[in-house]
């Protein structure tokens, strides 16, 4: 079981553009640290998974594109 800092850690290493590559084998390690971090949210509170995972976007993209990335409570 891992605790909040290490499932912070986790997403602001996940690159939110896998999903746009050109090389499946991003594809594949990025989707499948996706299905990590969801998976792992699993254990905290959804208010707080959001929080860090919506804090992570807002780091991470251009302003016009964080709906697109945004996770929703």
């Amino acid at each position: 079981m891992m605790d909040l800092a290490e499932f912070t850690n986790l997403i602001n290493a996940h690159d939110l553009t896998y999903d746009y590559s050109d090389d499946h084998r991003v594809w594949r390690n990025g989707q499948a640290q996706y299905d990590t971090i969801v998976e792992a949210a699993k254990q905290f509170p959804r208010e707080e998974v959001v929080k860090i995972w919506n804090s992570m976007v807002r780091k991470s993209v251009v302003e016009e594109c964080w709906n697109q990335f945004y996770w929703r409570i």
